[in-house]
This record gives structure tokens, sequence and C-alpha cells, in this order.
């Protein structure tokens, strides 16, 4: 285990987040190398009265991956994965970014429903429940754990599964980082090479038909095919036709995930129904390339970034409507992203895990994203009050993208009974709140616990 002071070199480097509104600086940095240096490094915060933030990728937008006077686990060099391509099963460690775990997978032509940013960690992801572009056919991110080995806020180690631990297994999918520090996750993995997609670019007068065209194809796509849709100012990638580089503009990228036989007759009613696209791009190719089509734009990291999901049952054309006009008054920044759900995932009943609204049917971003003043109103203002129009039709905010983690919305995320079930599985293992950087889950008072 390596320990970072403020006094240590590299240590402004390492104590930054992807997000660069979140400025604070930690006492100590535990670079950890396994999950005895995770023992180690908890045992130590307890001895020194240390507050304990975990980071795994440290791309979430809340920056919950540092904190102010406390220590900082960093588990960033944890990056074993161990691959069973026969049993289709993964084990992985927490420092993996998903684009180093997609590249291990897809060398026995396998995948796991994940984020299309490579850059974004495992860890959280999972932990936050996890929706992917393959969760329509395979499910969250967290449906597909069979195991997690974690070390506790007394420094125990424990495995989470179906017959071990079944209430904590339940809690961590989707539960966040409340409960202990995940050192090792087993996945069960899908096969997955090749994929039929690619960009359908739009300019932004097409915006409100195409955006009609993409829900109503989603509202009777087998569950093999995925969609997302951008109306943002397009930066100057290679599937972008130079008369819109800097241009608001609209995309959308269909995919197919099923037999390749079947995929041009889904596709073609999506790329012919409504306006005509600029652009075209769709074309068969393997997943790893699939996964970097929207990669992470130069310096991201000393971007500001204030980015919050919503989970919707429907997408209305009010709605629609809504978000366009938001996207059109705001500045180049100000982003809209909407993503299918529905299919697996709502076919898993509610319970089985503590991600609780499986009947949203899509996924809505409100973003964000500026170099300069850290505190812009002119930037943080649409964002915020996009959002906050969701609200009467919103199921709930979504865990991973919550950049306002204040006890309602943490509440809103679960909904009432699942959140007291989360109260009480807290207060089993996590009874001094330690792991409280994060959608804190606050353990119930020990006197309340004695009356109850």
């Amino acid at each position: 285990m390596e320990l970072l002071t403020p006094a240590s070199p590299g240590y402004d480097r390492a104590r930054r987040v992807r997000n660069a509104r979140i400025d604070r600086r930690p006492a100590l940095i535990a670079r950890c190398a396994d999950a005895e240096d995770v023992t180690a490094a908890l045992a130590l915060a307890r001895r020194r009265g240390l507050p304990v933030a975990v980071r795994g990728g440290g791309a979430h937008v809340a920056g919950w991956g540092t904190c102010d006077g406390g220590m900082v686990l960093d588990l960033g060099g944890m990056k074993r994965i161990e691959i069973d391509p026969d049993a289709r099963l993964a084990v992985a460690e927490p420092g993996l970014t998903w684009g180093e775990f997609d590249a291990a997978t897809q060398q026995h032509g396998l995948a796991l429903p994940g984020p299309r940013n490579t850059d974004v960690g495992i860890a959280g992801h999972t932990l936050g429940g996890g929706v992917g572009d393959l969760s329509r056919q395979f499910g969250l991110t967290s449906d597909n754990v069979v195991f997690f080995d974690l070390v506790t806020a007394d420094g125990r180690r424990v495995r989470a599964g179906a017959d071990e631990h079944p209430e904590l297994f339940w809690g961590l999918r989707g539960g966040g980082g409340n409960f202990g520090v995940v050192v090792r996750f087993g996945f069960r993995l899908h096969p997955v090479t090749q994929v039929l997609a690619g960009p359908l670019v739009h300019p932004a007068e097409h915006a409100p038909a195409v955006l009609r065209a993409a829900r109503d194809w989603l509202a009777t796509a087998p569950d093999e095919a995925s969609l997302v849709a951008l109306a943002w100012t397009a930066p100057p990638l290679p599937f972008v036709p130079e008369q819109l580089h800097f241009e608001r503009s609209v995309v959308l990228i269909p995919t197919w995930f099923g037999p390749p036989e079947q995929g041009d007759a889904v596709l073609v009613p999506l790329r012919n129904m409504g306006p005509r696209p600029l652009s075209d791009g769709v074309r068969r190719m393997r997943y790893a390339d699939y996964q970097r089509l929207l990669p992470s734009p130069p310096g991201f990291r000393e971007q500001n970034v204030y980015n919050r999901g919503e989970l919707l049952p429907e997408l209305s054309d009010a709605v629609i409507d809504d978000l366009l006009a938001r996207w059109a008054a705001a500045g180049p920044n100000f982003s809209v992203v909407l993503g299918a759900l529905g299919g697996a995932i709502g076919r898993a009943p509610v319970g089985p895990t503590a991600f609780t609204h499986r009947d949203a049917r899509w996924f809505v971003e409100i973003c964000a994203q500026w170099y300069g003043a850290p505190d812009s109103a002119a930037h943080l203002r649409p964002a915020r009050d996009g959002w906050r129009a969701l609200q009467p039709v919103t199921r709930g905010p979504y865990l991973n993208l919550l950049p306002d983690p204040e006890p309602e919305w943490v509440r809103a995320a679960y909904g009432p009974a699942t959140y007291e079930r989360l109260v009480r599985l807290k207060t089993t293992w996590d009874p001094d709140n330690v792991f409280r950087f994060n959608a804190t889950i606050p353990p119930r008072p020990a006197e309340e616990d004695r009356e109850a």
C-alpha cells in the first residue's frame, strides 16, 4: 500500500476525480493493490479517526471518490481479471474501467451490460444498478453479478451471493457503496462479438420528428434492439458531417445485438421513417468498436460536469417538446441523452435487487459540461431546471447520475419500502456510517434500533 499526504509528490493529481467541479483535499490517499491493503487502510483510518471515501474509477458526477480531511481508499490499481470462457464467468477487481473490462472479455467473445463510456469504472456503475445498451436483452449490470467479495467497516472479509449473506447480496445490487468495500466482483457474461449499429445524424430542425420516430420504433422493437439519442452541440467526431461540427444536431444510435441475418429488417424502419438523416453510419462492427463510438473529449478531466439521470415510464410528446425547448434555449454546453430501457430490466421482478424502478422505459440524462468557473449559473441553471421539470413524470433519479445526493433524492431513487429495507441492512453492516461518501443511507440510531 502506498500512502500519499498533501506533501507527497503527485498528491494533487491523485486527489482529483473526473469532475473538475469537485476540489477536495483528503488528509491521506491510500493506494491499494489488493484486499489486504484495503483491510490495512481501513484499520489505519479507524485508528486515526478519519472518514473514508472509496474510489474505483472516480467518475461519479457527485465526486464520491474523494473527501476533505479524510482518507481516500484508491482502488484504481486493483485491475486483475480472470475469465472462465466455458462457464462464461469473470472475476474482476474494482479498479478496472469498462474499456479494460471489455478488452479482456472480448478476447473470448463475451460481454457484460455496461455503459458506453469506456472511462467509467466497473465498481460504482455496478453497485448503483448499472444501465447499459445490452440491458434490454440481459438485464442490469447488477442483475448479472453472481457474488461480491468485500471488506466490511470492521475489517472482516465477506462473500455475498445467493447462498451466502443473501440480504447483503440483495442490497449490493443497486444499494451503492453503503455496506463495505467490494474487492472482487463475480459476473455472468454473455456471447457478444459483432453488432449492427451506428449513428444517424440529423440537423436540429429534425429533432421533434426524429425523437418521436425513435420512441415509436422502440415501442415494438425486440429486446435485442437498443437505442440512444443525443441532442447536443456536435463535436468534430468522424461520423458527424463537417457542416454540423460545433452545431446543434440530433444523433440516433440504434443497435441490434441479435442474429445478424435479422438486423437489417429490424433497423431499416427507423432508418427510413421520418426525416432522412444527413449521415447514416449504421454498419456491422465489433462490439469493442461500438463501445468507443462516443469517446471522452480531450482534456475531459479538466471539465466541469453537472449531469443528472431520471427514469421515465414513457416518453410523451410533451416531455420531448419540453426537453428540446430547453436544449434550444440553453448554451452549447447543454445536452440531452435519451436511452432505451425495458425488456429484461422490466421482466425482473422488483425485490430481488435494490434497483427499484424497473418499470421505467426511458433513461433521460440532462447534461451540462463546461470549462471555466465551476459554479457557473449560466451552465448549472438550465440543467437543474431541466431535471426539476421532469419530476411530475419521473419514477425517480438514477443513482449513478445523481449530482444532488440530498436525502430526499436518495429516497426517491429507491422508494419507501426498498429504502427502509436498505436502512435495516446499513444498520447491520455499517452501524457507524463509515461508508457515507456516496448516496448515503444512514443507519438507524442505536436507541431507535433498540426500540424497534
